[in-house]
């Protein structure tokens, strides 16, 4: 079951063009690293494939509705007068799940062992911010998560635990990465797209 495609999609802003004739489709339980250089078109891709931007060209079948997202501007993300719990529970409070709390305590506990639940998120790091974002969009009920450089921010010695936790996490749902470090597709299992200049190259291992 295709979950996010897009089909010989060009995408432009105003500075120019940033992806030409892309193609890719992601399955249910398949997962994919977007790599690449700044300014490949890595992230525009991925905010096509969430329906935030519209292509200039192509067809897109956006990811469906309740989906896990890290976004980059992740403090941007969210409510900082909130309850780390209560930011991580908000895809599923929104959907309605009576679980919702308990769902994000548990993911919390795996990606974030040292963040108080109780904390508000403003006064986190961005580090910290950065955890509670991936652990907000494990809890997201959605087939599929999207994450922007989800690791980015976080500390070396944290970094490769998050990964193991968010990998055993996901469990089967599918995956779109995009990331600068290809030790973050191998350890997330993800197959390797590479965008240059906004073409895609073949898939590969990671």
């Amino acid at each position: 079951m295709t979950l996010a495609a897009a089909r010989h999609v060009a995408f432009a802003r105003a500075h120019g063009a940033v992806l030409h004739d892309v193609s890719l489709t992601v399955s249910r339980g398949e997962r994919v690293a977007l790599v690449g250089q700044n300014g490949s078109g890595k992230s525009s891709l991925l905010r096509l494939l969430l329906g935030l931007e519209r292509p200039s060209g192509g067809e897109v079948q956006a990811a469906p509705v309740g989906s896990g997202y890290v976004p980059q501007a992740v403090a941007d993300s969210l409510f900082p007068w909130r309850s780390v719990l209560q930011n991580a529970a908000m895809p599923r409070l929104v959907a309605g799940l009576g679980d919702a709390l308990e769902v994000a305590r548990e993911h919390l506990r795996r990606v974030a062992p040292n963040l108080p639940p109780e904390r508000r998120a403003g006064s986190l790091s961005g580090g910290e911010k950065q955890a509670l974002a991936i652990a907000r969009a494990l809890t997201a009920p959605g087939p599929v998560v999207l994450a922007d450089e989800p690791f980015s921010a976080l500390a070396p010695e944290a970094r490769s635990a998050v990964r193991r936790e968010m990998s055993s996490a996901l469990g089967g749902r599918a995956l779109i990465l995009v990331t600068h470090d290809m030790t973050d597709a191998e350890a997330l299992g993800a197959s390797v797209l590479r965008l240059t200049d906004g073409t895609l190259a073949a898939r590969g291992a990671p």
